[in-house]
């Protein structure tokens, strides 16, 4: 590559930057250089992790909690606990008490 000629400056002064052109065309030749050899590293180690790192396969099918909790089947998380799922049923409610007999006044019709 030729570094002559390329300003407009006289000849003496264009040829004090000749050297600094050189640097320059080296310094990019090395950094292209380690750029490719750091890119081809990392390629290889990616590769090498996805192909031999195998996954926690883990069975995914609906909604099931126990597989984000870390509780087996049959049971279910309370206060960071696994906990059988038959005490998951809470006790069935009260009945409501019955109303009360008696006379009660009625409302006034507004006709």
């Amino acid at each position: 590559m030729s570094h002559m000629d390329f300003s407009s400056w006289p000849r003496e002064q264009e040829q004090s930057f000749v050297v600094y052109e050189h640097r320059q065309v080296e310094s990019q030749r090395t950094a292209f250089m380690l750029g490719g050899i750091v890119g081809a590293v990392a390629l290889v180690f990616g590769l090498g992790i996805y192909a031999g790192v195998t996954p926690n396969i883990k069975e995914m099918k609906g909604m099931n909690m126990s597989n984000l909790s870390k509780c087996e089947r049959g049971t279910h998380l309370v206060d960071k606990a696994c906990v059988p799922d038959e005490a998951k049923a809470p006790a069935p409610a009260p009945a409501p008490a019955p109303a009360p007999s008696g006379d009660t006044p009625k409302a006034p019709d507004s006709k």
